[in-house]
């Protein structure tokens, strides 16, 4: 899978820092973070730093990895790390699940999911 920042790009898509919607975010790997599904980018390394410091604050609506539950984690949301992403949860259950094989559930499989 190409990196979201390489197809962004080529697409000539711009996107705003998630922190700070009104500065231009730059699409590199130096300056995204991943939750759940979810790419976010930054106008520079300081909002990454915030946000990664607490993520839930700024991520907005995010979808459950097991439940495929959409949701905002509210001030102390269920919460799992896999290979170095974080995880929120919409439920203490879908995170026992994740924990148990979060292999399974790390990488969206959008086949799966019901529109």
């Amino acid at each position: 899978m190409q990196d979201p920042q390489i197809q962004l790009n080529d697409l000539g898509i711009a996107l705003k820092d998630a922190i700070d919607g009104t500065r231009d975010a730059i699409l590199d790997a130096e300056h995204r973070s991943f939750v759940n599904w979810e790419t976010f980018f930054f106008a520079d390394l300081e909002s990454k730093r915030r946000f990664d410091e607490d993520p839930a604050r700024f991520c907005g609506v995010l979808t459950d990895p097991v439940s495929r539950q959409r949701f905002v984690p509210g001030d102390r949301p269920p919460r799992s790390q896999h290979d170095g992403r974080v995880y929120f949860f919409y439920s203490e259950a879908a995170k026992a699940t994740f924990d148990a094989a979060p292999s399974m559930y790390a990488t969206a499989n959008f086949d799966m999911i019901k529109m």
